[in-house]
């Protein structure tokens, strides 16, 4: 498979471009039909001193996105890293969908809607604060931006999705009733559900 890579601040050899492909191509056993392979590296100086590099690694099959992240000093075993976590969630994604008849449904993780005091504000909500109890001064930036088109998906696969990307919240269109919902992982490890009023 080809892998685009995209580098911040750090910059690609033509060895190291060698090294990623051989590593990414390993995992060509273990995936279909790939449409996008994709390799970010992130160079970043944390607070606590040190340099680190991030590797972010994307393959778009047609049915699923996976994704794998890790972070070293160094940029070759931060690599490593991150292909060794993708051929740990192709082969969980894989088993997922053999093994999809023991799954829970969607139903038993989403909570029931919390109610709404007359002022708008949900019953129990925390009021946001700052750094050390102060009040926040009301400047939000938007760091990142990220534009997807939404296929329709049943909830199952929208929970796949959620495991597959690693991520705490997934964005999908329902397709039983069109509409785009919001699916979380709570606190205690089970799944939420946010959906639009209808």
């Amino acid at each position: 498979m080809e892998v685009q890579i995209k580098a911040k601040d750090y910059k690609v050899s033509p060895g190291l471009r060698e090294f990623i492909q051989g590593r990414v191509n390993k995992l060509d056993r273990f995936v279909g039909r790939v449409t996008e392979a994709k390799l970010e590296l992130t160079h970043e100086r944390p607070r606590t001193g040190g340099e680190r590099l991030r590797a972010q690694l994307t393959i778009a099959t047609g049915r699923a996105i996976l994704r794998a992240e890790e972070q070293d000093a160094d940029v070759r075993r931060a690599i490593d890293l991150a292909v060794e976590k993708m051929g740990r969630r192709i082969q969980r994604y894989h088993s997922k969908r053999v093994d999809h008849g023991k799954r829970p449904s969607v139903a038993e993780f989403t909570a029931p809607p919390e109610p709404v005091g007359a002022d708008g504000a949900a019953s129990g909500a925390e009021t946001a604060v700052g750094v050390d109890g102060d009040e926040p001064d009301g400047r939000y930036d938007v760091v990142r931006t990220k534009r997807f088109a939404l296929k329709p998906m049943l909830r199952e696969e929208a929970i796949d999705q959620l495991e597959l990307l690693g991520h705490d919240f997934f964005v999908f269109l329902d397709a039983e009733d069109n509409q785009v919902n919001v699916l979380y992982r709570r606190k205690d490890g089970a799944y939420g559900l946010i959906q639009p009023a209808r």
